[in-house]
C-alpha cells in the first residue's frame, strides 16, 4: 500500500473539471479542484467511506469522450467538505491522456 508521501508525490494541478461519479448505486455530477496522475480531489461533497471504490468519468478539456477510471476514496480532512480519490489501475492510454493534460495545463502546481 502507497504512504501519503508516496501518493502526493505526482504533480497535482488545479482544474475546475466535471466528473460523474458512479458507485454501486448512484449517480453524482461532481467537481474536481486538482488532480494529478495519482488521484483527484472531488470538492464541495459529503465523502463516502475511505475505501469506497467509485467508477468516474472525467471530462478533459480538448478530448471528445471522458476518461472512465476506476478510483478509491482516501481518508478525507474532517475540516472540508469534498474527498480525495486515488486513482487504481491506470491503463498505459490513460496515464499517457492524463500526463498530457497536465503537462500543457496552464495552472500552477500545487504544493505537495
Amino acid at each position: 500500500m502507497e504512504t501519503k508521501s508516496e501518493r502526493r508525490s505526482a504533480r497535482r494541478v488545479p482544474v475546475n473539471l466535471w466528473v460523474d461519479e458512479h458507485t454501486d448505486d448512484a449517480l453524482y455530477l461532481q467537481r474536481a479542484t486538482n488532480l494529478s496522475l495519482g488521484g483527484l480531489f472531488l470538492d464541495g461533497t459529503l465523502p463516502h467511506p475511505p475505501g469506497t471504490r467509485i467508477k468516474l468519468e472525467v471530462r478533459l478539456p480538448g478530448e471528445e469522450a471522458p476518461l472512465c477510471i476506476e478510483g478509491e476514496v482516501v481518508a478525507a480532512d474532517a475540516r472540508e467538505l469534498g474527498m480525495g480519490v486515488q486513482f487504481v489501475g491506470l491503463t498505459p492510454a490513460e496515464r499517457d491522456l492524463l500526463a498530457d493534460f497536465l503537462d500543457r495545463a496552464p495552472f500552477r502546481t500545487l504544493a505537495h
